[in-house]
């Protein structure tokens, strides 16, 4: 979106008459002193047009007045570092447009992005921009935690001592951790107040109130994902609350790599409109929109020396080809990257490599990456899940009910819960999804049933939502072969919680299935006995022995995830699932030239990204459940028996045109152009 050039008295300014290009600055003495400042103030205040084009005021200041670290070769060709004016490359171009335009709407910007964005040097500026001209202003600077912070007040400290003297406050208070006043010292010992800077530390979500009380006209926090930062923020909120909006545009940041209590940030950073922030539309299209992300293409690696006008694609004639810039190449960057990926890849260093991806993403899907806890193949669960969106294979939703002669479904609008993490506004009242209906009069045993029932509770406040998956085992019967996976879903959370049982037991019902229930929480139990249903429920199985031998606990049904081994034993079964080879294609030679694994056979697209976002410390309802059934499934496979594997045609029909037997009839292919049904 175009910003709104101001009209009345607006400086048209060539780039020879920018301050940094002053070839003779007025000294204090002279008569043309006051004016000659009071003039660069005003586009400071106001921006300027150069060939019809606004510059806006931030990033007059920035690069003319800010002062920063900017790497240089020195005279022995050793690259060294000088202090001056910031370069100008298209990350500032871009980030301080962004920032004028969230003034123009009177919203905030929250920006995430890759690594030396100049994030920490443009806040800086930003707050000291607004120190020096704002009278009686609260300009505030908060962050998670207390080194965050300092990068941003000594980058702060030291601008403010190389403004021209004009406009050089002195330090009625000084105190960088808490607040610093800027003003005037009478030689009377009296102190004249002008503005303030105000420091807070979040201390990683618990300091909540930090902010509260104070009415700031600039705001910014620093390092969103390091930590909870919402409930601090909506604290402040009332203070720069006016009759016509907000009185001050909030720029929270963000950094890839830094992302290990990234549920506010991402919260935040997809929601961004409902929140009163500027957002975007996805890159990849679509109806997706986030805040502002700024991709691996802006790696400092990857720019080359231009112009303004270049990059703007103007005449060969226009002054702002006068204007140097660095533009991003994003082939250039991309290939730093990937070779980087690539070598990471081959040493076998799959933390470095993620951290890799997060430092440096491609996608903004990438930064909220997990480097310490995901146990998952992140890459393939991204690739299936991108699949099934773009072939909008996404199963079919029904609801349940008994008419008395068995279970039965009918097809609803109801639409099921798309997002992950939950956020408090959505609507949680989520129907079953079916993605292969039971075959009639299944077999006891054919179906197995994984459940994570949610604590009873305030279901509106609450993202813990109640999930169930069927499993369909791969399983010979009557010569039949049926496909090993999962055929329904459901996950959800109403408002009654007894809503949620009854289509959970109907469910298991409608599929016979045998059914493993996570006993931690023993209500859903206690529903399925009290139904006279308790024929479905696994015994707390005997295996649980072989896992942790010393166990005191002992319950009649299902299983228990107190202990670090069973955790440990239940994710190694859905990951061994998903990384399991389920198809092959060899050359002339024999050589295996394609893999394709299980991944490919889940078709859920928020379990998937569940994997993808997967840690030790998150809600991840969907995978304990999923990982309860494929669980169970695999205990059982010894004692009933299994078929099938990398040589069954079934499975060869998911990716070979040329076999006679087909999965999906009368689609030769998993995802043809027919939406809603999985199968026919």
């Amino acid at each position: 979106m175009d910003l709104i050039i101001p009209q009345e008295n607006i400086v048209h300014l060539d780039y020879k008459d920018w301050y940094l290009n002053s070839k003779r600055v007025p000294d204090k003495l002279s008569e043309h002193y006051d004016e000659f400042y009071k003039y660069h103030k005003e586009i400071c205040l106001r921006g300027c047009v150069m060939d019809g084009l606004f510059i806006n005021p931030f990033l007059y200041w920035h690069l003319n007045f800010w002062n920063t670290e900017v790497d240089i070769l020195d005279e022995y060709n050793r690259i060294s570092q000088k202090y001056s004016n910031p370069l100008l490359r298209d990350n500032e171009w871009i980030i301080t447009n962004e920032i004028e335009r969230a003034h123009e709407q009177r919203k905030g910007l929250v920006l995430l992005g890759v690594r030396r964005l100049a994030k920490s040097v443009i806040e800086s500026s930003y707050i000291g921009w607004g120190a020096t001209f704002d009278e009686n202003s609260q300009n505030i600077i908060a962050g998670l935690n207390a080194p965050d912070i300092k990068l941003i007040t000594d980058k702060l400290d030291k601008g403010l001592n190389f403004l021209p003297e004009a406009w050089r406050w002195q330090r009625v208070e000084d105190n960088w951790k808490a607040q610093v006043t800027l003003g005037i010292k009478t030689r009377a010992g009296e102190r004249i107040p002008f503005s303030q800077i105000l420091i807070r530390n979040l201390d990683g979500g618990a300091n909540e109130e930090a902010i509260a009380g104070t009415k700031p006209r600039k705001l910014i926090i620093d390092e969103i994902g390091k930590g909870s930062f919402l409930r601090a923020f909506q604290a402040a909120t009332p203070g720069f609350t006016t009759p016509f909006g907000w009185g001050c545009s909030p720029i929270l940041v963000g950094t890839g790599g830094d992302m290990q209590s990234f549920q506010d940030a991402k919260g935040l950073m997809f929601d961004a409109a409902n929140f009163n922030f500027l957002d975007y539309p996805d890159a990849k299209g679509g109806t997706r929109r986030h805040g502002l992300f700024l991709s691996n293409s802006f790696r400092m690696e990857g720019k080359d020396h231009s112009t303004l006008g270049a990059y703007l694609e103007k005449p060969k004639e226009s002054p702002l080809h006068q204007v140097p810039m660095l533009v991003s190449n994003k082939e250039k960057a991309d290939k730093f990257l990937d070779d980087k990926l690539e070598n990471l890849r081959q040493a076998g260093d799959r933390v470095a490599y993620l951290k890799e991806k997060m430092y440096y993403p491609k996608e903004v899907d990438d930064i909220f990456l997990n480097e310490d806890t995901n146990i998952f193949d992140i890459d393939a669960a991204k690739r299936q899940k991108a699949r099934l969106l773009e072939n909008e294979r996404t199963g079919t939703p029904v609801i349940l009910y008994d008419d008395g002669q068995g279970v039965k479904h009918e097809f609803t609008d109801k639409l099921p819960i798309s997002n992950f993490p939950l956020k408090n506004s959505d609507m949680k009242d989520a129907p079953v999804v079916i993605y292969e209906f039971p075959i009639s009069d299944p077999p006891y045993g054919l179906y197995v049933a994984g459940v994570d029932p949610y604590r009873q509770g305030k279901a509106a406040y609450s993202t813990s939502l109640g999930s169930v998956y069927i499993y369909k085992r791969m399983h010979a019967l009557t010569g039949e072969k049926y496909q090993d996976m999962f055929v329904a879903s459901y996950c959800a959370r109403p408002e009654k919680k007894e809503t949620w049982e009854e289509q959970a037991r109907m469910l298991i019902k409608y599929y016979n299935a045998r059914t493993l229930c996570e006993n931690d929480e023993i209500s859903f139990i206690d529903y399925m006995i009290a139904k006279g249903d308790s024929h479905y429920l696994e015994k707390q199985p005997a295996w649980l022995q072989e896992i942790v031998p010393n166990t005191t606990v002992h319950r009649d049904f299902g299983i228990h995830r107190s202990a670090e081994k069973i955790r440990d034993f239940l994710h190694g079964c859905l990951k061994k699932y998903s990384e399991e080879v389920i198809h092959e294609e060899k050359d002339d030679d024999g050589l295996v030239i394609s893999q394709t694994k299980g991944m490919a056979k889940i078709f859920d697209p928020v379990l998937l990204e569940e994997m993808i976002q997967y840690n030790e410390t998150g809600n991840f309802d969907r995978i304990i459940a999923a990982e309860l059934a494929i669980a169970l499934a695999m205990k059982l496979n010894p004692m009933i028996g299994t078929i099938g594997g990398i040589g069954d045609p079934r499975i060869n029909a998911l990716f070979n045109k040329k076999e006679k037997l087909k999965l999906f009839a009368p689609s030769s292919s998993m995802f043809s152009s027919r939406k809603n049904k999985l199968f026919s």
